[in-house]
């Protein structure tokens, strides 16, 4: 049975699909998830919550013949990594779809390098219900800095809130993409209080970053640690710098001194300018008095002590 006759079958009882690395699958398969989801099958409780697509030979008209048919409409997770015709009017054409019911929580979009800024503004204009709480933009792609700025910044005329967030993956975009003023936005985003309308209302002692990754962003430097520190403190629980050469054993020391115990790994692949002073002179990198330890993924070897991990 092909992927096109397995949607048609199955569509009244999965309401999850995912695809990986798929060559012989085309045009048939995206009419079968359009005609299986559309909204003429609205009463048939064949609702589409799920989808996954990666690295998949598909063209713009395909996709666009999914998010036309209404299929996307309910969509909770959303992922599509490496399709090689992806860019931002495709994106903005899916995404409009899910804007009415702002149901969208997870959104992946990694390694499609025709993706520029205007993906992002697409993405905010999307969250109307301030559900995104996953939001995976890792490069390559066209990002940059003020992208980014604006889709974090509150209080913007005739935009939803920024979104929210828990889990954010900006590894790998253009080196100066990822920079201190996006870090601090972000963070204060991740805490914004949103009321049931979508609208912000102020802060919330609860929220908070707990999955960052911008690996590879050499604009980022001490000030981003305390941006950390300062609104993620209770939340952060997994940091990934590797590559931010412009972060010290200072500015790394002051985040794991002011976060709680929740912060359980932190990944440095590529940062040599990490040294001794932060790899044995920080108590919680061995273990601190309540027994929780931290994880440091990527060190360079220690020139002294007995513990390391690389």
């Amino acid at each position: 049975m092909d992927a096109a006759s397995l949607i048609n079958t199955i569509s009244h009882t999965v309401s999850s699909i995912e695809f990986k690395a798929c060559p012989l699958i085309g045009s048939k398969f995206c009419e079968a998830i359009a005609n299986s989801y559309s909204f003429s099958q609205a009463d048939n409780d064949a609702n589409l919550t799920e989808l996954s697509l990666e690295d998949l030979s598909l063209t713009k008209e395909s996709l666009c013949c999914i998010a036309t048919s209404g299929a996307l409409r309910q969509l909770q997770s959303l992922s599509l990594q490496r399709i090689e015709c992806l860019d931002d009017e495709t994106m903005d054409t899916i995404l409009s779809v899910i804007t009415t019911s702002g149901s969208l929580e997870g959104l992946n979009l990694s390694n499609n390098p025709l993706l520029t800024d205007a993906t992002l503004s697409s993405i905010r204009k999307c969250n109307t219900k301030g559900k995104l709480r996953s939001l995976q933009l890792a490069g390559p792609n066209h990002i940059s800095a003020l992208g980014l700025e604006v889709l974090f910044t509150r209080g913007i005329l005739d935009l939803p809130p920024p979104p929210k967030l828990y889990k954010l993956d900006l590894s790998s975009c253009c080196h100066d993409a990822v920079n201190d003023t996006v870090v601090q936005l972000a963070t204060l985003a991740s805490i914004g209080k949103i009321s049931r309308t979508g609208i912000e209302i102020g802060h919330s002692n609860t929220g908070g970053l707990v999955h960052l990754d911008m690996s590879g962003s050499t604009a980022i430097t001490d000030k981003a640690m305390e941006h950390l520190a300062s609104n993620c403190s209770s939340s952060l629980q997994e940091l990934e710098i590797g590559y931010c050469v412009n972060i010290s054993d200072k500015g790394l020391g002051y985040l794991v001194s002011k976060v709680n115990n929740q912060l359980s790994k932190i990944t440095i692949w590529g940062c040599a300018q990490i040294t001794d002073e932060f790899l044995d002179g920080h108590a919680r990198v061995q273990q601190d008095s309540t027994g929780a330890s931290l994880e440091i993924l990527g060190a360079w070897m220690k020139q002294s002590g007995s513990f390391a991990v690389r």
